[in-house]
């Protein structure tokens, strides 16, 4: 097997493997893809920086799903029709995805990178980025860049939140709290979150 295919089979493997896992080795990942310890080290140097690796491709995925699928589907219908969509779908990925979420909001192995990793995909000047505050642009009906993007910043939090108590949730047996998982509390939540945006 070539270097790049094995290199690829690792990268394939340990997304497979972070995806419900909580906490990976480096010995679970080379035993995953039948290669030794060794051979992890050497394609990537060590396990931290195979997981900020893994960790950017999936971040990738999602805004690309989002962006050609769900952007283009909604098209110029409401505000609401995004945000439904939008929190759906991210929350399905997110849970999916719960060991990743964990790597990057509760563990300190990918710590500063996985912070620069979020702020890069979601606020820095991008096509995913833009097409989200020109969405918002149209529905606040404003030409000021900062309210646009100061919209733009409460949607992303007030989206977020419930996924980290969701993650802290998944760890915790004491902590019961609404999460988007319950479909009366997300139908009032997607309601007030477009009521966030619209208001002027």
């Amino acid at each position: 097997m070539r270097s790049s295919d094995i290199k690829r089979k690792i990268i394939d493997e340990t997304k497979i493997l972070i995806k419900k896992n909580t906490a990976i080795t480096i010995k679970d990942i080379a035993e995953a893809c039948y290669v030794n310890i060794a051979a992890v080290n050497y394609h990537f140097g060590s396990k931290e920086q195979l997981l900020y690796i893994v960790i950017e491709e999936v971040i990738d995925e999602l805004k690309k799903t989002l962006s050609e699928t769900l952007f283009q589907e909604i098209g110029d219908h409401p505000i609401e029709e995004l945000i439904e969509k939008f929190v759906s779908f991210t929350y399905s990925f997110a849970m999916d995805n719960m060991g990743m979420l964990n790597y990057l909001f509760l563990t300190r192995e990918l710590h500063p990178d996985s912070s620069s990793l979020l702020i890069q995909s979601f606020f820095s000047d991008n096509e995913f980025t833009k097409l989200i505050l020109d969405k918002i642009k149209t529905t606040i009906k404003s030409t000021n860049p900062t309210e646009v993007y100061a919209k733009y910043m409460m949607l992303f939090s007030s989206f977020s939140f419930p996924l980290f108590i969701q993650i802290s949730q998944a760890k915790s047996s004491t902590l019961q709290a609404g999460t988007l998982q319950d479909p009366e509390f997300r139908k009032f939540y997607i309601k007030n979150l477009v009521k966030m945006v619209q208001e002027k």
